[in-house]
């Protein structure tokens, strides 16, 4: 019994810290405010905070709870949709940071046709994805 509580302890300790890691990589990123300065929505970023440490959560607990939500298949979709759309803000987000973009451009020394790197980048990454999910070799 004791043994369970220990362990019970420590795993939601260590779950605690790591998640105050993601949530701290992501303020530090600057992916929150960026999106809603872009979006000209600053008045409603802490709903924007909410929302992420909410889906956070949800996320986590769906590791270990097994529940099933009857949301049906379009709103399945719209979920999965604004999920990826995340993710790739999260993506593009950390390459601004780092100043992937700008480096590439530089050493590529191309003059022209930023956006359509960026559109065969984003085109790439929805190809990876749908081959990862729909061929299956992959899953």
């Amino acid at each position: 019994m004791f043994n369970n509580i220990v362990l019970a302890v420590i795993g939601l300790s260590s779950g605690t810290v790591v998640a105050g890691g993601i949530f701290a990589f992501i303020a530090i990123i600057g992916v929150v405010p960026r999106l809603a300065q872009k979006t000209k929505t600053e008045k409603y970023i802490m709903i924007y905070e909410d929302a992420i440490t909410l889906g956070g959560i949800f996320g986590c607990t769906t590791m270990f709870l097994k529940y099933y939500i009857p949301i049906g298949n379009a709103a399945a979709v719209i979920a999965a949709a604004a999920i990826g759309v995340f993710v790739g803000s999260l993506a593009v987000s950390l390459a601004e940071v780092i100043n992937v973009v700008p480096i590439f451009m530089r050493r590529a020394r191309l003059k022209q046709g930023l956006s359509f790197f960026l559109l065969a980048l984003a085109a790439g990454k929805l190809i990876g994805s749908l081959v990862y999910f729909f061929v299956p070799a992959f899953n």
